[in-house]
Parts: C-alpha cells; structure tokens; sequence
C-alpha cells in the first residue's frame, strides 16, 4: 500500500508529458527499435550521428519521468532473452528486418527475431507501433498474413499524396483518446490498409478523408482505422498509424497521445481492448452534402 507522499508524487509525475510508470513497478523499461530495411522515414533518420527526431521525442518523455530507455537500429537485440529486459517496446520500421540490407546499415533481426516478439507480447509484453511499422513483415505472396501483423492489427497496403485529412475519435472515453480532439485535422501521409484482425482490434479513430475523396481516387472510400489496440494473449498492442512527418512529432497532441498510450498499455487488465470494428467502422461513405444554387435573379 503505498504511503500518502508516495500517492501525492504519482499523481504529480501522471500530469507531466512523460512516459507512464508501470504500476506497482516504478517508470517501465522501455525500447525503441527503428530499423528500415528499405524506405527510411524521415523521423528516424540519424545524422551526424545525432539521434533520430522520434528517438528524440521518445527520450525526452522518458526522461522527464525517469523511464530507462533505450533507442537501436541493432535488430540482434530483439531476442527472447534481450526482451526480458524490457517492459514496453516501441517498433517504427520498415520492411523484412531480417534480410541483411538496410538504409541505417544496422544489423538484422536473428531467424527467431519476429518470433520472440510475437511470444513476447503473446505472454504480458507491451506493444506500441507507428507509422510503417504496418510496413514491416508482410504478407508474402499466396501466403497467411504474418504472425507479426496479426499482432499488429493489419497490413499496410499503399498510400497517396499527403492531404489535411481528419482523425475521427469513435472511442472518446478511451484513456488513449484523452487527449486527442474529436475531430482532429492534420496534414500527414495517410496509410491504407489490408488484413485487418477484426477478431483482437478495437477501434479508436478513423481517417476520414474529406475532400481529397473527390481528388484521390484511392480515398475515395468509406472513413477506416487509423489508430487502434488491442489484446494479443496475454498482452497489449497499440498503433497509431501517424507519425511520418517531422512535425507531427513535435506536436503537443501527438506527444500527449504516446504519454496517453503508454500509460494505458501499461496498465493491468484488459479494458478497452473489446473488438468493435464491425460497430465502428462504416461500410459506406459518408453522404454528400448537397451544394445550394444562388438564387436566380429576378
């Protein structure tokens, strides 16, 4: 039981941007892994060998609130043994991390690699991904969807020219969505998706992609997923599919929604993970809105 000073400092460190304590553990043992095996997104390039933007951003929060945190492009850390160490592991990559190319030039991932994070997270781990890391690990072809995007959720399956789009909040009391306006415009780089695990996914926010329908045939569909959790065994996933422009990062949202995730996946039990993608998510566009003719003159 925890004494009240003890109480009063929680309550104090839950109101700073900052990664969230573990309960009952002190701040969680985190891990940032960014490696690309082909595109390199501009928020994990390093240069100088300077950190990267998201490796920046991920640290900061971290250290505000005294998390250990550690960044790598080194895909041997990703091992059933190394994954003990840690309590949160955050992915923003890109590709088959195991095939020896890379853009960074960092080592890739053992044969075992994507099957020790998926057990992982199957036995209590904490998951969290942005971006392209629904461009990692992909369905082969005439193959089953991989068991790392069933952990994720779905599949990324193409984009168009970046456009203001919205980001409809559909579950407003969950606690990742505190603070995240209901409807929340930014210009970003909108991923498309495929295999989506309707069977672990619960739903936070959809893409809804305004205008750009009447301008990029390929948006021209119903409002999707964009930001979702779930349960995956005994553990816990979220992604948030933004996160590939510089500036989205450096956003006092953006940064409040990772603090609001992470805290919640810490968290035990597995509220708010109920699948509801069949609830939320529309079939159908939304109506046009009918454009009103000037008055004739008379």
């Amino acid at each position: 039981m925890q004494t009240p000073i003890a109480v009063l400092i929680t309550l104090m460190l839950l109101n700073l941007i900052a990664v969230p304590i573990a309960l009952a553990q002190g701040a969680p043992r985190i891990l940032f892994y960014s490696r690309s095996e082909g595109f390199e997104h501009s928020p994990v390039v390093m240069k100088d060998g300077k950190p990267s933007v998201a490796e920046k951003v991920l640290s900061d929060l971290a250290s505000q609130n005294g998390a250990p945190f550690t960044a790598t492009k080194d895909g041997t850390k990703i091992t059933a043994e190394n994954l003990k160490n840690f309590d949160l592991v955050i992915f923003y990559t890109q590709g088959d991390l195991t095939k020896p190319t890379s853009k960074d030039g960092a080592p890739p991932l053992g044969p075992k690699g994507e099957a020790d994070l998926v057990e992982w997270v199957k036995n209590g781990g904490r998951f969290m991904g942005f971006h392209s890391a629904s461009d990692t690990f992909h369905t082969p072809p005439s193959g089953e969807v991989t068991p790392y995007l069933k952990m994720l959720g779905a599949e990324f399956s193409g984009h168009g020219p970046q456009f203001e789009g919205t980001v409809k909040v559909v579950d407003p009391t969950h606690p990742t969505m505190a603070n995240i306006p209901k409807d929340w415009k930014l210009l970003e780089e909108w991923y498309m998706f495929k295999n989506f695990n309707k069977e672990t996914m619960h739903v936070l926010a959809l893409l809804d992609p305004g205008p750009a329908r009447a301008k990029v045939k390929d948006y021209n569909i119903p409002d999707y997923p964009i930001i979702w959790c779930g349960k995956f065994g005994n553990g816990k996933v979220y992604f948030s599919a933004l996160g590939h422009r510089d500036e989205i990062w450096q956003d006092p949202i953006f940064q409040s929604s990772i603090v609001d995730a992470g805290t919640w996946l810490q968290e035990e039990g597995t509220e708010g993970t109920e699948p509801n993608f069949d609830k939320v998510v529309p079939k159908e566009k939304p109506a046009e809105k009918a454009v009103e003719k000037p008055a004739e003159k008379k």
